[in-house]
C-alpha cells in the first residue's frame, strides 16, 4: 500500500480509504463551517438550535463530504451515525467510527470507500 492507496491484485480499481481519525477530524471542520463557528461552535449549535435541527444541517454536511470523497452509497448510514454522534462531545469522530462499522472491513480504523 502507498499513502492509503493500493491496488487490488484481481482488479484494476484502487482501494481508497482514509483513516478514520483524519475522517472524524475533516467531519469537524466540515459541520463547524454549517454551523458557522468553527469545531468549538458544534455543541453550541446542538444546544441552541435543538439535537433535531442538528442532525438535518450534520447529515446534509455529512453526506455532502462523502459525495465529494466519491462515497455517496455511504452515505446512506449518515442520519444513524449523526443520531448517534450527537450525544458525544466528538461528533465528527463518533460519525467517522460508526461509518468504518459499515465499511467492507468493519472496525480497523478506515473507511473504505472503494467500493462504495
Amino acid at each position: 500500500m502507498n499513502n492509503g492507496i493500493s491496488t487490488r491484485s484481481w482488479d484494476w480499481i484502487p482501494d481508497i480509504r482514509i483513516g478514520a481519525n483524519l475522517a472524524g477530524s475533516i467531519l469537524n471542520v466540515a459541520i463547524g463551517v454549517a454551523v458557522g463557528g468553527g469545531v468549538g461552535a458544534i455543541q453550541g449549535f446542538i444546544i441552541a438550535k435543538g439535537k433535531k435541527e442538528a442532525q438535518k444541517i450534520f447529515t446534509k454536511t455529512v453526506k455532502s463530504k462523502l459525495t465529494e470523497w466519491g462515497a455517496p452509497k455511504l452515505a446512506i448510514f449518515v442520519g444513524a451515525a449523526v443520531a448517534i454522534a450527537l450525544d458525544y462531545s466528538d461528533v465528527g469522530a463518533k460519525i467517522a467510527e460508526y461509518l468504518d462499522s459499515k465499511d467492507s472491513k468493519p472496525n480497523n480504523g478506515w473507511i473504505d470507500i472503494y467500493e462504495f
